[in-house]
């Protein structure tokens, strides 16, 4: 807020419950300075400002995602203290513990942010303003020791104090417990016990006997019946013991007022490492709250627009409410949006939704909103909200609300926002509709951006009128409104409605209706047949896009099955292929031993059974290569799509049983014969026409197949040979499997595998997938769908 912010600019803030959102995110920062910078934080203007604290957000909520956000416990309030030293004034012992510790901190964030300063520049920015000399850090790092008190590696002196002080005090105790034990005083010892008085040791004795001499007397119980007496045995050495302590005392306030001095020496520089911390904390808390708000960064336009897609109200999502989202939208094309609907309907949230965003922006947070969300830097925001009524100053409610609209107008121009609540209400309906549009109008000449609510038909049908306004209608379905926006709808107030559940009686209600001038019962009566017609509208638009998705899903899965029946087709041949080459070597084996055999023993009879024998294997190898007969050039075979009449169904041909054809038609799998079905769409596919002849053993050989469309893991059909069982398994051993089974998968030609691992703690599904999303064999992988196994089991393909 700029220095010439006016009442109205306070207003503002309260009336759009600025203050709630500071006090969340107050409770969000690490250090006390940030916290009390927060309560009292104003958005910025500038859009450079913007910008800068947007990016310190994003980065801070990379750091916390992560859990690698900087350390900032430790930063205490010492701002007194550091000025107090700038004055030259000497600080005690805890203050001083309390600038140590915090300068030590912030010396660790801007070493800490520094060093990854490529991957969080605009805190690192920030972390770089803490240039603390190192005379500085390294005094007071070395001042204390690690239970706080000064340190007498670095002070030597106060060592040696302490150790004349403890000394001189053995020595005094030493004394008075041989007085104890001599026995010499039972006569006058009260108890027997030694005690301090005074800052001297003494011992209780009774009163009667202070006058004796035995010593000097520092003080007496409250009954008076006893004296605590210093014995003249130990007065010398008590003496000596209070000038060390004295000493000590004088010594400790020397080390204090040279480090005082230092840190005075340093104050600016320690100054301004605390602000640029207390300016990370808030990043760190900005991004804390985005996470709470579930927001997004926006995108920052140069254009004063407001484009906010499935926008919720902040303040509901802390408070854990079920928010509905809606899109909300202001923009140099459309600078005026008028809400409409029935009170308590979602009006004054849907306004203050816009409002809270746009401040919520210019403080660089994020904003619960969907992604791609558009905003300017406007400013000012103002808005008249609630009602204005003063006593003090003598103002109505609507005096109150002229008073705000004044300023509005005076105020208006490019780029500013305002936020007018039922404009021109509390007057004559008429008149009131009549000065709310001419304010509308007036804003929007001015180049502002306009948010009003109303019930005024003549604001409501500005939309279309006025080609810069846009209306929104809050829905009102089934007797309860929806809290859903819709764009275009001038929604209806609704007040019979209301006053009917609220029991106002249906006679009342049915006499107001009758009172209604006729113009406005049947715009009413226009508006309600309005709303529901749209209502059943959508109902049937949702229900055309259910359908849609259905068949959608149906065409998917009937595609996959006819990938997988060229993908069988495919593995058919191969498999023939081998079986081939297996049968051609034992053949070349037979023949070679039949040859040895002659060449051992040649003779007729050799020869008359060698020539049997080969021509036993000529036979099995003919019948292994010669094609089959044809078949019909309209029997259907696997991988036809057909239709079968007398059911009125499509399918696919997916086998053959007994004679009769398996057709797979949506999800169920019928048996019919080969006469009882036609193929669909007049022919035969050149794909499915290779198919046939592949199928029949005729031409195509085992090669010359199209290639197979691109695999995804969905289009896997999951049998025993391509799963991996891990369930159970520990991690390292999963690992291990993972990788032999996918050696040996791509050895054998599998297009694709599946990974079984179950859900249990998640751990092992998550090392798993990570380890296929880095693994060169994969080409892709998803979790199973329903059909597959669902998210217990991962479908990978392999690359070819």
């Amino acid at each position: 807020m700029s220095a010439s912010a006016t009442g109205l600019d306070r207003q503002t803030l309260e009336a759009l419950d600025w203050p709630a959102l500071t006090e969340h995110l107050a409770t969000l920062a690490r250090t006390p300075q940030a916290r009390q910078r927060a309560l009292a934080l104003l958005p910025a203007v500038e859009r450079d400002e913007v910008e800068t604290l947007l990016a310190e957000t994003a980065e801070a909520q990379m750091l916390v995602s992560s859990g690698e956000e900087p350390r900032l416990g430790g930063i205490e309030d010492i701002e007194s203290a550091v000025a107090a030293c700038a004055r030259g004034e000497a600080l005690d012992l805890d203050a001083l513990r309390a600038v140590a510790g915090t300068v030590e901190v912030l010396a660790s964030l801007a070493r800490e942010l520094c060093q990854r300063a490529d991957e969080v520049p605009a805190l690192a920015a920030l972390a770089g303003r803490i240039a603390l000399a190192q005379e500085l850090c390294a005094a007071l790092a070395s001042a204390f020791d690690e239970r706080g008190g000064l340190s007498e590696r670095t002070y030597p002196v106060l060592g040696e104090l302490r150790r004349k002080i403890e000394s001189l005090d053995r020595q005094v105790r030493n004394v008075l417990d041989e007085l104890l034990a001599s026995g010499g005083l039972d006569e006058v010892l009260q108890d027997r016990y030694v005690t301090v008085r005074s800052d001297r040791l003494v011992l209780p004795i009774k009163a009667q006997a202070k006058g004796l001499g035995l010593g000097i007397v520092h003080d007496a119980s409250r009954s008076g019946q006893t004296v605590y007496l210093e014995p003249q045995q130990v007065v010398s050495l008590n003496n000596e013991r209070r000038l060390a302590e004295a000493e000590l005392a004088r010594e400790q306030a020397r080390i204090c007022r040279e480090l005082s001095a230092l840190i005075g020496r340093h104050a600016q520089s320690i100054e301004r490492g605390l602000e640029a911390a207390v300016a990370i904390d808030l990043a760190l808390a900005r991004a804390l709250l985005a996470a709470k708000l579930d927001a997004r960064r926006p995108v920052l336009v140069a254009d004063p627009v407001v484009e906010l897609r499935q926008a919720r109200h902040p303040l509901l999502v802390l408070q854990g409410a079920d928010v509905v989202a809606n899109d909300l939208a202001l923009n140099t094309e459309h600078p005026v949006l008028v809400v409409t609907g029935p009170n308590a309907g979602g009006k004054t949230v849907a306004l203050k939704t816009i409002g809270l965003c746009a401040l919520l922006v210019r403080a660089g947070c994020f904003v619960p909103a969907a992604e791609g969300s558009r905003v300017g830097v406007l400013s000012p925001i103002l808005a008249d909200i609630g009602d204005r009524q003063s006593v003090a100053d003598g103002l109505s409610s609507f005096s109150g609300h002229l008073r705000n609209l004044r300023e509005m107008i005076e105020r208006a121009a490019f780029g500013c926002l305002l936020l007018l609540d039922e404009l021109a209400s509390g007057t004559d309906p008429s008149q009131g509709g009549a000065l709310a549009r001419a304010v509308i109008e007036q804003l929007a000449d001015a180049g502002a951006r306009v948010v009003v609510t109303t019930h005024y038909a003549q604001v409501k049908g500005m939309g279309v009128a006025d080609g810069r306004v846009v209306v929104l209608g809050m829905e009102y379905r089934e007797g309860r409104p929806t809290y859903r926006a819709v764009p275009g709808m001038a929604g209806e107030s609704h007040a019979f409605e209301a006053a009917l559940a609220a029991g106002l009686g249906d006679g009342l209600v049915e006499r107001a209706r009758q009172l209604m001038d006729q113009g406005e019962r049947a715009l009413g009566e226009a508006l309600a047949a309005l709303e529901r017609e749209r209502g059943r509208a959508e109902q049937l638009a949702a229900e055309a896009e259910r359908l849609r998705s259905e068949v959608a899903s149906r065409e998917h899965r009937l595609a996959a099955r006819e990938q997988l029946i060229a993908r069988r087709s495919r593995e058919l041949e191969r498999e023939a292929a081998a079986e081939f080459v297996s049968v051609a070597k034992r053949a070349e084996q037979q023949v070679a031993r039949i040859v040895a055999q002659l060449q051992r023993s040649p003779s007729q009879r050799e020869a008359a059974r060698a020539r049997a024998a080969i021509q036993r294997i000529r036979e099995e190898i003919k019948q292994r290569v010669e094609p089959a007969a044809p078949a019909s050039p309209e029997a259907p075979v696997i991988g036809d799509r057909v239709r079968i009449p007398r059911l009125g169904a499509t399918g696919v041909v997916t086998g053959t049983k007994d004679g009769e054809l398996e057709v797979q038609s949506g999800r169920l799998t019928v048996r019919v014969a080969p006469d009882d079905v036609e193929l669909a769409g007049g022919g035969r596919s050149p794909a499915v026409g290779d198919r046939a002849q592949r199928a029949a053993g005729t031409g195509g050989g085992m090669g010359g197949s199209a290639a197979p469309a691109e695999l995804r893991p969905h289009d896997l059909v999951r049998l025993e040979r391509n799963t991996l069982d891990l369930r159970g398994c520990r991690v390292a051993e999963a690992l291990h499997r993972l990788e032999e089974f996918l050696d040996r998968a791509l050895l054998d030609g599998l297009d694709g595998v599946f990974v079984l691992h179950g859900h249990g703690t998640d751990a092992l599904k998550k090392a798993i997938r990570g380890a296929l999303a880095a693994s060169p064999y994969v080409a892709d992988f998803a979790p199973g769908d329903e059909m597959q196994g669902g998210d217990g089991v991962t479908a990978v393909v392999l690359r070819g």
